[in-house]
Formats: structure tokens, C-alpha cells, sequence
């Protein structure tokens, strides 16, 4: 089947939604598929990752609409940009739009209905954020009747506990129009159980969609062909403890740096915090959690900036162990942060503190129940650090068959497989 897989973020973009497409599309690949990528033009990107950009696999074609939106920029560039960053911006809560992506949403309303017939496509999936993609679904629908429509959502738009309208009839009229957008496809994957359970919950079922559950995957193949070219990282004597990625303002590091600061003298000389967060917001909360919680510049933390994929993957093998966070509350169970896949491949342990759901399953299957701690476990958490930091580098952790991707992606390649779609 000849697939045209839509997303905003794709390789080599550094994005972990990128990281999404390139194993999905390495799973359609080998199931026979034929994949067509639509996304960002290379030349335009803000950002390229020379790693990434190296396993775009050679069976695949991809088409570039246009550059990044003015909303995905850091900034205005002059005048006319700050005003109309400032109305995209607005739109989503005028007319309660899905995001501010407002640009490439248009340009798939416009022009991926003309691509999927010139380019004999029979199956379209969005993979969403930004989640404006679905408002390409009913034009779609209308001019290609046959074509099969399957929407893979990393995040939830109705029912999501950080990104939710405050006002009431926002929240109505975005959950009106999600559930009429939707109702023109053919299947709605979610990346988790919870997420599922939360979408049936605040969504309801869509007659004739499918929902299932599609997780990300470890991908221990590609995990074997990543370069990290003349790379190495030593992170010298001591036990180490790496996070890598994005901080959010939902997801901070202030419990794990309490209980490090609690440690005694010795084990806090033996044991790093090694962040690989770069600059910007990340740095910045991270700065405001060492000042509230009055620590000032530890020298158990360790900065670096941010590293491309391979770079990245080598030296969270060079860690002794690697650190998830989530968030603290019940609602913050519905996310799995995708950087545990790439921990997963990394086959380095995982810590994990934050609320109970998918993500804390994932750490205690692969690490061990020892490994996952939450809120109102501080003193567990700074005695397993003190353990930490005496004892021996644990050993790699053996593949996990069940966060494989053959197994995570199986109800993608069922769906394609299965008859159906279209004529809606």
C-alpha cells in the first residue's frame, strides 16, 4: 500500500515527534508499505540534525510544504511577523482552532487532497502535533472518498490537562469541532491506555471512527545503526544520572534535586546530575528550582547543551542510570514522555518520579518496581539516591519485547491490512 505519512515534525528535524515518524515509517517499510513523507521543506528548517538526517531511509519520498510557522519560531523577525504571530495566537481562542500552526494547516487543507491523487496514495496517517493537521480531514474525505484517513494523536487535544481551554464554551465549541473532524476518518490511534480512557471519557465514541492504542516503540534495530561519528563521552569517576531534553513547567526536576541535596557528604561528592537541556526555558526552570529550593550553583550538576541524535544516544550509554520525570498530579498519568523510548534503546536503567500510569508501568517492567518513585516518596527517593551513589554501575538492561516497535506498531500494520475506510 502506498502510504502518505503527514506530519509537521520529521527528520532530520531534532524533534522527538520526529523520532515517531522515523520508526513508524521503518515499521511500514518492512511491512511491505510504500511511505511518502509530507512535511517541512529541508531547505527552511530552523533546525537540522546531521544524525537524523543520515537515517531518513533511502526507500523513502518527501515532499516539503513550505517552512516552519511563524508560531514555531523563537521570534518575531520584524513588524508584520509580531502582528501576525500575535493573531495566531489569538485565532485558536477566537474560533477555537486546535493550535496556532495556523499556516500549516492551510497548506494541507489546500494541497494534500492534490498530492494524494497525484502521487496514487491510499492511506493518509496524520501524526499530530500539531493537532490543525485533522482540519485537513474533511476536504480529503470529500474529493478522495476512497482514501483511508488515520489520525495518530501523540497528545490529546480535548481532555489534555496542560494545553485545555480555561473558558467553558471554548472547551465546548473545540470539542464539537474535534468530534466533527474526526468523525470523517477511518481510525484514531492514542499513544497509551490512559490516553485512550481520557479521550472516550471527554470525547465520547465517534460513530464509525476506531479508537485503539498505537505507543511509541524502542526501536533496538535502529538503536544499532545510529552514528555518533567521532563522538565519545566520558563522564569521568563517580555514578552518574542523566536527563536529556526538555524541561516543562509540568514536569521539573525540583523533587529529584531536594533529595540529591539531602544526601550525605559523601555520597553527594560521588554522585552527577549530568542535564542535557541546552538553553532557554529548560535552563531557566531549572535555575528557578535551585534558587527556590535555595541551593544556589551545586557542583553535583552537570550542564551541556543539547546533542544530535547519535551524540545524544551515546552519552546517555555513557550514564549509569537515566532520569524520567512526569508530572505530579493524577491527570499527568494520560502522557508517556517519548524520550523513555529513546532511554529504552540507550538499555541504560530509568529513573522515573511523577504520577502513576503508563510511563511509571514502562520504568518498572523494564528497570524494576525499585526504580519508580512518587509524589510524597521524597525520603524513598533520596535513600535510593544515597544507594545510587555508593554503589556499582548496574548493568545494561536487556530489550524489553513488549515497548518493541514490532509489537507497539502491530495495530498500525492490522488497520492497514484490514479492508474498510473511505466513503464516509
Amino acid at each position: 500500500m502506498r502510504i502518505a505519512l503527514v506530519s509537521y515534525y520529521a527528520p532530520p528535524q531534532p524533534a522527538v515527534a520526529s523520532h515517531r515518524v522515523l520508526r513508524m515509517t521503518r515499521a511500514l517499510l518492512g511491512a511491505g508499505h510504500q511511505v511518502l513523507w509530507v512535511t517541512q521543506e529541508e531547505e527552511s528548517l530552523l533546525f537540522r540534525d546531521p544524525t537524523l538526517a543520515s537515517l531518513v531511509p533511502e526507500k523513502v519520498k518527501v515532499l516539503g510544504l513550505g517552512g516552519p510557522t511563524l508560531w514555531s519560531r523563537p521570534a518575531a523577525r520584524n513588524l508584520p511577523e509580531k502582528v501576525l504571530r500575535n493573531l495566531a495566537w489569538l485565532a485558536p481562542k477566537w474560533l477555537a482552532l486546535p493550535d496556532s500552526h495556523l499556516e500549516w494547516a492551510w497548506r494541507l487543507v489546500r494541497r494534500l487532497p492534490g498530492i494524494c491523487r497525484e502521487e496514487e496514495v491510499e492511506a493518509v496517517l496524520l501524526c499530530c502535533g500539531p493537532h490543525g493537521q485533522i482540519l485537513a480531514v474533511p476536504r480529503l474525505r470529500r474529493l478522495l472518498p476512497g482514501l483511508k484517513i488515520l489520525v495518530d494523536y501523540r497528545d490529546l487535544l480535548s481532555g489534555n490537562p496542560w494545553n485545555e481551554p480555561s473558558r467553558e464554551g471554548l472547551r465546548r465549541r473545540l470539542l464539537a469541532r474535534e468530534r466533527a473532524l474526526l468523525a470523517r476518518a477511518d481510525r484514531l490511534f492514542l499513544n497509551t491506555r490512559r490516553a485512550r480512557e481520557r479521550f472516550l471519557q471527554v470525547v465520547g465514541e465517534i460513530p464509525g471512527l476506531q479508537v485503539e492504542v498505537v505507543p511509541n516503540g524502542a526501536d533496538y534495530g535502529l538503536a544499532r545503526e545510529v552514528p555518533a561519528g567521532p563522538f565519545a563521552f566520558d563522564p569521568g569517576p563517580g555514578r552518574h544520572l542523566g536527563y536529556f531534553g526538555t524541561i516543562f513547567p509540568g514536569r521539573r526536576l525540583a523533587p529529584v534535586l531536594e533529595a540529591a541535596a539531602a544526601l550525605p557528604e559523601g555520597p553527594r561528592e560521588k554522585f552527577r546530575l549530568h542535564c542535557f537541556i541546552g538553553e532557554g526555558d529548560s535552563r531557566a526552570l531549572l535555575q528557578d528550582d535551585l534558587a527556590r529550593l535555595g541551593l544556589g550553583d551545586p557542583a553535583w550538576i552537570v550542564l551541556h547543551p543539547l546533542l544530535p541524535y547519535g551524540e545524544a544516544l551515546a552519552a546517555m550509554r555513557a550514564m549509569d542510570a537515566l532520569l524520567l520525570v512526569n508530572g505530579p498530579t493524577p491527570e499527568d498519568g494520560v502522557f508517556v514522555p517519548g524520550k523513555i523510548f529513546d532511554y529504552l534503546m540507550a538499555r541504560r536503567p530509568v529513573l522515573f518520579w511523577g504520577s502513576r500510569g503508563d510511563a511509571a508501568r514502562i520504568v518498572e517492567r523494564a528497570s524494576g518496581r525499585e526504580w519508580c518513585f512518587f509524589p510524597g516518596d521524597r525520603e524513598g527517593l533520596r535513600v535510593f539516591l544515597e544507594e545510587f551513589a555508593r554503589g556499582e554501575r548496574p548493568p545494561d538492561l536487556e530489550p524489553v519485547e513488549e515497548f518493541g516497535v514490532e509489537r507497539a506498531f502491530e495495530p498500525l500494520l492490522s488497520a492497514l491490512a484490514a479492508g474498510g475506510g473511505g466513503e464516509k
